[in-house]
């Protein structure tokens, strides 16, 4: 990694070209402003667009044979395709228009609708699920009573006809024994499932979900009524991801702006890698929609905030290193234009290998079955290459614009010299002591529980949280998901059905299972084929459907179906299972067989990459077991402290695979940066003085793009959602540990065990 060739050219051309770099990347921002299409557009939150559908699943709406099968109160079911108000159009004055969202490109986003007209097909009556995309909670704490009844009744009435809710199509009271709800007299709450039409998207959903609560709300304030389900949960979420990035945005650019003003002593050293940052941050997200336009792809709703502080981070980092090479030259009495030219050119192999390492790792994630590590692989993989493209070209422009301006007087301290001392003189005792706390910190992992949880993740004052409460104080919370399962056969008899019924009781954890004798619980929707060939079952969980505890068994009951059709005397029988819970169960099996999949793939590019970089094979082992034993130790204080501390259900299903990229991927670059310095010492000097002056040199850089890195994802705990939380935290706690202890006491005490050998085939002075 010396400073000649093409860095140098480079440096030299930036550097001399300073005000054509500045314009050519001014021009490009307008470009891309003028252009090419925001982001907002191709953002999804749907969980059927992020999971691939597993085996013998049931997908769709439930179709309804009978349409006069609806309950006392509600909108009886039009036509398969004609809307519940005025033909083609909204339900009358309550809904206008559609929303928005469904013109401009969302409406492949398609909300759970409702069960339509069979078209006479048996089996057809019977495929889907039985799952509303909304609902609504009624509830009193003192009962509803007879009068409580009748009001509800009345209510339920309001959402009929032309001026009913946007595209609404029926609502459905459930869990009454009968099919009316006079025996809801006892009951302190009742939820309300909502039906739309289909192809509605969850912006519509929201819409009509909103005004059915405004309608069934007026009336008697002893009867309270809120709104839940998958598809408000799903825009809340949204709408608090994209409330909250301006302010993650703008606290993410005030720390950095502190950190790095603190450490170079001068307010205006911060403003030169912001502006790159700001400009790598637009280009990306304009760029990353235009890609999604071109694909017809979708992008989940959690990348777009991890890409703005993985680049406000990385960024910083670059910055940092070439910040730091300048200023070395401008300290040695070299001109702006040189010491500008010598920062590209002593910095760039640093930061092309490291964005090399970080693209690669990304880049894996194509292999990835689950839909939100193949988005997120290549939108961080352009991230990278924007990011690295701007910090090696603007970067050192602007610095080549200010000189020794944009510089304090920063002075080293003696901290930086002491720790390396330390490290020169107790490798040994460092690196036993470090691996023991963290091998005590990893036993945390034992007590990890993957969760995929929609509901409690959200803030409380969000509408469809206090929906959910409002269900859990009085009825059982698993009518959110409900599992359907579908048995197909020839001659389903009555006896063997209830046995299969009771054999899905026994399995244990349901509130209710609700099979073809019951299904007056459930108005208007059909359960058994008019030939017998089919049966529909409805499993409802007692709490959360969402909960690691209920994905368990999810999982434990598509694996024991066949068996349970065989003791039910059904051993022809097929049964499917369907719902959202059933593809979160999904999501977390694909997302820990992708973790355990592509770990070794992401652990074998970055060994080639610091093989071919460092030229050495020796020194990647070591250095990449000191990051997998760093992600273990951070895996395993989170777990501890998530569950048992802060009392979350378990840790979202992707923050182990998140965290475990982003720490490998990332400590590249501070393995790269601390061993190209310590290769450079080891030219000159000793290897353990090597390693103490290249310690010196570069640990205040590492600290400090630690510092920045870590500010850059614990900020993502400003959105209030459980998952964005758990991701910025935990990631944030490892890059602190990567950065303060594994790269800086760790990384150099193992180099120097290794001593010589660690840099085989090369040759160094002892």
């Amino acid at each position: 990694m010396n400073s000649s060739g093409f860095f140098s050219l480079l440096g030299l051309a930036v550097a001399k070209g300073r005000y054509f770099v500045i314009l050519f990347w001014m021009l490009a921002a307008l470009g891309a402003f003028f252009y090419l299409p925001p982001l907002d557009d191709r953002i999804t939150g749907n969980l059927s667009d992020l999971v691939p559908e597993p085996d013998n699943f049931v997908s769709g709406p439930a179709a309804n044979p009978a349409p006069n099968g609806t309950p006392n109160g509600a909108p009886e079911t039009p036509p398969a395709g004609e809307p519940s108000g005025e033909s083609g159009e909204a339900g009358g004055e309550s809904g206008e228009s559609p929303p928005e969202s469904e013109e401009n490109g969302s409406s492949s986003e398609e909300a759970p609708s409702v069960p339509s007209v069979s078209s006479g097909d048996p089996e057809a009556s019977l495929s889907g699920v039985v799952e509303a995309p909304a609902m609504l909670v009624f509830s009193n704490p003192d009962g509803f009573g007879a009068a409580g009844v009748a009001e509800i009744q009345n209510r339920l009435s309001r959402l009929d006809g032309p001026d009913g809710p946007y595209r609404l199509v029926r609502a459905v009271p459930v869990g009454v024994e009968g099919s009316g709800l006079a025996d809801a007299e006892e009951q302190t709450t009742l939820p309300v499932l909502l039906f739309f039409e289909p192809g509605i998207s969850h912006t519509g959903v929201g819409t009509g979900t909103e005004e059915a609560r405004s309608l069934a709300g007026e009336g008697d304030g002893s009867i309270r009524v809120e709104a839940t389900g998958i598809a408000p949960a799903q825009n809340d979420s949204a709408d608090a991801i994209r409330d909250s990035l301006p302010m993650v945005t703008a606290a993410t650019f005030a720390v950095i702006f502190l950190i790095l003003a603190v450490t170079y002593r001068s307010p205006i050293t911060p403003l030169i890698p912001l502006a790159s940052i700001g400009l790598a941050v637009f280009l990306t997200l304009r760029l990353l929609a235009y890609f999604a336009e071109m694909l017809g792809a979708q992008i989940p709703s959690q990348v777009e905030p991890v890409i703005v502080v993985l680049l406000f981070g990385v960024g910083t980092d670059y910055s940092l290193f070439v910040l730091s090479r300048t200023r070395q030259a401008l300290a040695m009495g070299a001109g702006r234009i040189e010491a500008a030219r010598s920062g590209v050119a002593r910095a760039g192999a640093v930061v092309f290998s490291s964005a090399a390492v970080l693209i690669a790792a990304f880049m894996v994630l194509v292999g990835a079955d689950l839909e939100i590590y193949r988005a997120l692989g290549p939108g961080l993989g352009l991230a990278l290459c924007v990011v690295t493209l701007v910090t090696l070209t603007l970067t050192p422009a602007l610095l080549a614009v200010f000189g020794r301006l944009a510089f304090g007087g920063l002075r080293f301290s003696g901290e930086a010299r002491r720790r390396a001392g330390f490290v020169e003189r107790r490798p040994g005792a460092i690196v036993g002591v470090l691996v023991a706390v963290l091998l005590a910190a990893s036993l945390g992992v034992f007590g990890l529980r993957i969760g995929f949880d929609q509901i409690q993740a959200l803030p409380d004052d969000a509408p469809s949280s206090r929906g959910y409460e409002a269900l859990s104080e009085g009825f059982p919370s698993g009518i959110l998901a409900p599992v359907n399962v579908i048995v197909s056969g020839e001659d389903l008899n009555a006896s063997n059905l209830e046995r299969l019924k009771n054999e899905m009781w026994t399995s244990g954890g349901y509130a209710a299972v609700i099979g073809p004798d019951d299904s007056s619980l459930v108005p208007g929707v059909e359960f058994l084929a008019p030939d017998g060939a089919a049966a529909r079952f409805v499993l409802v969980f007692y709490g959360d459907p969402y909960s690691p505890e209920s994905l368990d068994q999810i999982q434990t009951l598509r694996e024991d179906l066949p068996a349970m059709l065989d003791r039910a005397g059904l051993e022809g029988a097929e049964a499917s299972a369907g719902g959202q819970s059933v593809l979160a169960a999904e999501a977390r099996s694909v997302s820990e067989s992708d973790l355990t999949r592509l770990a070794p793939l992401v652990f074998a590019v970055a060994f080639v990459i610091l093989s071919l970089l460092l030229r050495t094979p020796v020194a990647p082992i070591y250095l990449l077991a000191a990051t997998a034993l760093g992600f273990a130790a951070t895996l395993g204080a989170a777990t501890v402290f998530f569950e048992y501390v802060l009392g979350h259900q378990g840790v979202v299903y992707y923050v182990p695979f998140a965290l475990f990229l982003l720490l490998v991927a990332l400590g590249s670059d501070y393995n790269i940066f601390i061993m190209a310095a310590i290769r450079e010492e080891a030219r000159k000097r000793p290897l353990r003085e090597a390693v103490t002056a290249a310690l010196a040199g570069t640990g205040r850089t590492i600290n400090a793009a630690g510092l920045a890195l870590a500010s850059s994802f614990a900020l993502l705990a400003l959105i209030p959602l459980q998952d964005f939380r758990q991701i910025g935290l935990t990631v944030a706690a490892g890059v602190l540990l990567d950065a303060f202890v594994i790269r800086t006491l760790l990384v150099p005490s193992l180099a120097l065990l290794a001593g010589r050998a660690g840099f085989w085939p090369a040759k160094v002075r002892r």
